[in-house]
């Protein structure tokens, strides 16, 4: 029998007309495997006629597996398809359809890239917006220090805020790379939380002097341990407790720092009797770039967010305008942190 009449029998050509004009190629065997149609995207997708094949002959031939495939499966020609497979019951027979992915995930890649290249730009934006104002005065104070009508304390004084400005700028650069830029591996250790409070305690030192104020520790640091990167931790602490300064009443300006441990997990919460975050705005205020500051780079709570989920842990905010808020950082104790902390992290360590 020629393979015209099994063909029609077995698909009419009505049906086939109909399989034609789809996009997606379909592929009808027998009972015994053997391919009795294909439409004409089959044939387009697979460069070749297959009809009298075996299905698994063609499989073996024509696919090209990939490690990261995933649930979809790649050609011998590099294109990508979603293969779906059906009976024909109560007809004997499977009806195979395959949905070529090829050009949907060039271009979900292309937005990708796209939206990455925007981020980028808007964090170059930011950056270049930010640091001109604290680089213009550093650059007046560099000046400054010249001249030599200046006695000692005042070029003490100059050589101070010149320190200042610069620092605010390494600050605000650290933030931004953070963001801008893939990490490598970073030291991962054990960390005494006594280490890292005191780390934090001596980086906020100058701080708490330019707000006039003291931070509230507590008087009994458990002898707990942490597994993660000290520098970056510490990075991320020193960010949530600034930004509580700054939420703060100036010259009125309470912040607590309280711990509870457990063997599970550390939880660590920095109070402040600031105005306080309406509703909206907590559920914007770990988004990068979101900032209600006039000279904030939307920054600072979003690396605390990106280092304590790098760390395994958790970070939410308890607030009602007027009565100040409150930021809970939970983080496992004597618990692995995994890779994806070299993500998060190119500038600490």
């Amino acid at each position: 029998m020629s393979s015209q009449p099994i063909t029609e029998a077995f698909c009419p050509k009505r049906l086939q007309r109909s399989f034609d004009v789809l996009p997606h190629a379909v592929v009808l065997l027998d009972s015994d495997g053997v391919i009795r149609y294909q439409n004409t995207a089959a044939s387009q997708l697979f460069e070749t006629q297959l009809r009298g094949q075996l299905w698994r002959e063609v499989v073996s031939r024509l696919f090209a597996p990939k490690a990261d495939d995933g649930h979809e499966l790649s050609l011998f020609n590099g294109r990508r398809v979603r293969v779906d497979i059906s009976s024909l019951a109560p007809d004997p027979g499977q009806l195979i359809v395959l949905t070529d992915l090829t050009e949907t995930r060039a271009l979900q890649a292309r937005i990708g890239q796209l939206q990455r290249l925007s981020s980028l730009g808007r964090t170059v934006a930011a950056l270049a917006h930010q640091i001109r104002t604290p680089l213009s005065a550093a650059m007046l104070y560099a000046h400054n220090l010249n001249s030599s009508l200046l006695d000692e304390s005042q070029r003490l004084n100059f050589s101070d805020k010149l320190v200042n400005r610069l620092q605010s700028i390494e600050h605000q650069v650290n933030d931004m790379l953070l963001f801008a830029k893939s990490g490598e591996q970073q030291v991962v250790e054990k960390i005494e939380l006594v280490d890292l409070l005191t780390h934090v305690q001596g980086q906020l030192e100058a701080v708490e002097k330019r707000y006039q104020t003291q931070i509230s520790w507590p008087s009994n640091v458990p002898a707990a341990s942490l597994t993660g990167n000290l520098t970056a931790l510490s990075g991320a602490l020193q960010n949530l407790l600034v930004n509580a300064l700054q939420a703060a009443p100036v010259n009125a300006a309470q912040v607590a720092v309280r711990l509870r441990f457990s063997e599970q997990q550390l939880q660590l919460e920095v109070e402040d009797n600031g105005c306080g975050i309406d509703s909206a705005q907590q559920q914007r205020i770990f988004t990068p770039f979101y900032t209600d500051k006039a000279h904030g780079t939307g920054l600072g709570l979003a690396v605390v967010q990106a280092v304590i989920k790098a760390h395994q842990g958790q970070i939410s905010v308890t607030s009602q305008v007027g009565q100040g808020s409150c930021f809970s950082v939970i983080l496992p104790a004597q618990h692995c942190v995994s890779d994806s902390l070299a993500e998060v992290m190119h500038h600490y360590g």
